[in-house]
């Protein structure tokens, strides 16, 4: 399941650079039903986040107090529910639901929000060593050479 997961996030369109609002739009273009992102002013023993999903769009709630990373990740997590059922690997997570597959569920989605925050965030990385003119790198690379040579005569 795993690797179907990673298979499933190797696939999505993710926009150079990366915005979240991007990829929902390049993902709805795809999809016969919108995803929308919403922030709420949820209160009280709820969830930071939450998948609603209706009969003319998914919505992807998360409380607006949440902070900025976490809020990804909650994004990501949610994404995952959407996407991991449009491929048929799981199911809706309703109340009266098998609790069992919906820990199952759960997993799956916790799995592809961490493929797809790795995706994300490793282009990043690359993307920024790319930028680093030839003296930067070089640079790096002098300092780099220095501390090995101070660590092979400690």
């Amino acid at each position: 399941m795993v690797a179907e997961v990673a298979r499933l996030v190797r696939e999505l369109p993710i926009p150079r650079p990366f915005s979240m609002n991007a990829l929902i739009d390049r993902l709805n273009r795809l999809r016969d039903k919108p995803i929308r992102l919403m922030r709420g002013d949820l209160t009280g023993t709820l969830p930071t986040g939450m998948l609603l999903r209706t009969e003319t769009a998914d919505y992807i709630v998360v409380i607006r107090d949440v902070e900025r990373g976490h809020a990804r990740h909650i994004h990501f997590h949610e994404l995952g529910h959407i996407v991991l059922e449009d491929a048929a690997m799981a199911g809706p997570c309703l109340p009266v639901a098998d609790p069992h597959r919906c820990d199952a569920d759960e997993l799956l989605a916790e799995e592809f929000a961490f493929q797809l925050a790795e995706r994300v965030d490793t282009h990043a990385l690359d993307r920024r060593r790319a930028a680093e003119t030839p003296a930067v790198a070089a640079l790096g690379k002098t300092f780099a050479a220095a501390a090995d040579l101070r660590d092979a005569h400690a």
